[in-house]
């Protein structure tokens, strides 16, 4: 898809999700790759002000004969209130602690697939793996740090024990500079694979300074 394209389609998801909080606080959208949690929170506070708001302005404003009496009216919200409350606690007292900052924090998509790819253990090599097919657009932001490193270290071993994830269209996308320098040459002869121009040029320099090292060595 198109970047356009996919733009549409995630801000159209955005105003998806943010409805069905307004309206049911499904607590799973808190996440971070889709409300967040201090988004979340603020969405919950709205509604339950909004809640009050109506009712006062229903109780002054509204003149009907139909109207519900004001008593009825705050007796209705101050019990649904109350249910909400000891539902929230009930939840609180039940819950593992350290989820309950995912109720209020900062993380963006970014930072909580960077969590994640940095509490894996070393055998999760699968679930790392998905950050370079699935969230492209999120792993370029961190810099080489994080998945150079491990790409680099882990490769020879991945080529020789060919766990089921890595196949030759996992491999596509990996950038060329995640891949060792003899890899990405077989690659290039065997599997047809693109070199990028600014690679090559650096390999290049490096191949001529290890050249120079030697003679100077001589």
């Amino acid at each position: 898809m198109t970047g356009i394209v996919r733009l549409s389609i995630s801000i159209l998801n955005r105003f998806a999700i943010k409805g069905m909080v307004d309206f049911t606080m499904l607590i799973h959208l808190r996440g971070s790759c889709e409300m967040g949690g201090f988004w979340f929170l603020v969405t919950l506070l709205l509604s339950m002000t909004g809640s009050f708001v109506s009712a006062y302005l229903y109780s002054n404003h509204y003149q009907d004969d139909d109207k519900l009496d004001t008593e009825s009216l705050q007796a209705v919200l101050g019990s649904l209130s109350a249910i909400w409350v000891l539902s929230a606690l009930s939840l609180v007292l039940v819950m593992d602690r350290k989820y309950l900052s995912t109720f209020y924090n900062f993380d963006t998509a970014s930072d909580y697939e960077r969590k994640c790819f940095m509490n894996a253990r070393e055998d999760q090599d699968d679930l790392k793996s998905e950050l370079l097919t699935d969230h492209p657009d999120m792993y370029r932001t961190w810099g080489d740090e994080l998945l150079k490193p491990w790409t680099l270290k882990n490769w020879d071993r991945w080529e020789e024990e060919k766990p089921a994830w890595f196949t030759d269209a996992w491999i596509e996308c990996v950038p060329n500079e995640y891949i060792p320098y003899d890899w990405r040459v077989k690659y290039n002869k065997t599997k047809g694979r693109v070199e990028d121009p600014q690679m090559r040029r650096r390999s290049s320099v490096q191949q001529v300074k290890m050249l120079m090292g030697g003679l100077e060595e001589k």
